[in-house]
C-alpha cells in the first residue's frame, strides 16, 4: 500500500509538473495568455468567496501565501471547491505561484507571485471576480471629458476618480486599499469605457534607461487628428500618513513621470503626462 501511494503521489506531481511547464511555455510565447483555457479567473471562480477575497487581498498587499506544505492529494479533474492548501498548491504546480526561498522555513512554505506577467493574471482575476460583478462598480461614472479635450487641467477627472474610489471602498467592493489596488481599480474602470484604450503597467523603452513600466496609459480620440495618450504616475498614501511633508515628498517623486517623454513607443505621438496622488480614496494632488 505504501509503495502504491508513493507511485500515485509521484504520478500526480509529474502530471502537475508537466502542466506547470505548459503554463510557463504559454507565458513566454502567448501575448494574450489570459484568454487560454488556463485562465486564472476560470480556475478561481469555483472557489468560495472568502477564499477569493483572501487571495485578492494577499495579491493587492504584495504579501506572501503561507502554508505548512504542498498538498499531496489533489483531484486534477475536480470541478468543485478546493480547500486553501489544495488551491495554493494547485496555483504553485500550475506556475501561478513560486516558492519564496527567503521567507520559507522548515514547516512553513512561503509562496509568491513570480513575475509581472503572472501578477497581471492575478490582477485580471481580482477585476473579474471582485470589481466587474459589482453594481457599485458598473454604476459609477468617470468624467473623461478633460482627457478627450486634451487639457492640462484634468481636475474634473480627478474629482470623479475620488467619488468613484470612495464608493468602491465604502461599499467594500474591495476591502484593501494600496497603490496596487488604486492602479487596478482605475484601470479596470477605464478599460470598461469603449471610447478609450487603457493599459496598466505598460512596458516602455526609455532612451538611455532601458525598459520601464508606466502605471497607467489611457489613449483617447483613437484614429482622430487629436488622438492622445495620457500617461499617469499614481501614488498612494493612507489618510493616517498623509502629512504635508509626505504629500510634498510624493509630489517631488512624481517628477519622474517626465522620464517617459523619451519613450520609443511615444515617438511621433501626442502624449500628456500626469501625476495623481491619493490619500485614501481622495485625490489630493493632480498635475
Amino acid at each position: 500500500m505504501v509503495v502504491l501511494n508513493y507511485f500515485i503521489h509521484s504520478a500526480l506531481v509529474s502530471a502537475l509538473h508537466r502542466r506547470r511547464l505548459e503554463v510557463e511555455q504559454f507565458a513566454l510565447l502567448s501575448p494574450d495568455f489570459s484568454t487560454t483555457d488556463l485562465n486564472c479567473s476560470n480556475f478561481l471562480v469555483l472557489q468560495n468567496r472568502a477564499l477569493q477575497i483572501q487571495i485578492s487581498i494577499t495579491y493587492l498587499s504584495d504579501s506572501r501565501f503561507f502554508i505548512k506544505d504542498l498538498a499531496e492529494n489533489i483531484n486534477l479533474n475536480k470541478s468543485t471547491k478546493y480547500d486553501r492548501i489544495q488551491l495554493l498548491s494547485m496555483l504553485y504546480y500550475l506556475g501561478y505561484l513560486t516558492i519564496d526561498k527567503t521567507l520559507s522555513r522548515t514547516g512553513r512554505l512561503a509562496l509568491k507571485i513570480p513575475n509581472l506577467f503572472m501578477s497581471k493574471l492575478f490582477a485580471r482575476c481580482t477585476a473579474d471576480l471582485r470589481l466587474k460583478p459589482s453594481k457599485v462598480f458598473s454604476g459609477s461614472v468617470l468624467d473623461i471629458s478633460a482627457l478627450q479635450n486634451v487639457q492640462d487641467d484634468i481636475s474634473s477627472f480627478a474629482s470623479s476618480c475620488t467619488e468613484f474610489l470612495s464608493s468602491i471602498f465604502t461599499n467594500q467592493v474591495l476591502t484593501h486599499m494600496s497603490e496596487k489596488a488604486l492602479n487596478l481599480t482605475l484601470f479596470t474602470k477605464l478599460d470598461s469605457i469603449d471610447a478609450v484604450f487603457s493599459e496598466m503597467q505598460k512596458s516602455l523603452r526609455i532612451v538611455g534607461d532601458g525598459e520601464n513600466f508606466a502605471d497607467l496609459v489611457v489613449t483617447v480620440n483613437i484614429g482622430r487628428n487629436n488622438e492622445c495618450s495620457c500617461l499617469f504616475e499614481l501614488k498612494y498614501v493612507t489618510k493616517k500618513d498623509a502629512t504635508e511633508a509626505k504629500i510634498q515628498h510624493l509630489i517631488d517623486a512624481t517628477a519622474q513621470v517626465l522620464r517617459y517623454e523619451s519613450a520609443i513607443e511615444f515617438r511621433n505621438r501626442q502624449v500628456k503626462f500626469y501625476a495623481m496622488i491619493f490619500a485614501g480614496s481622495d485625490c489630493v494632488y493632480c498635475g
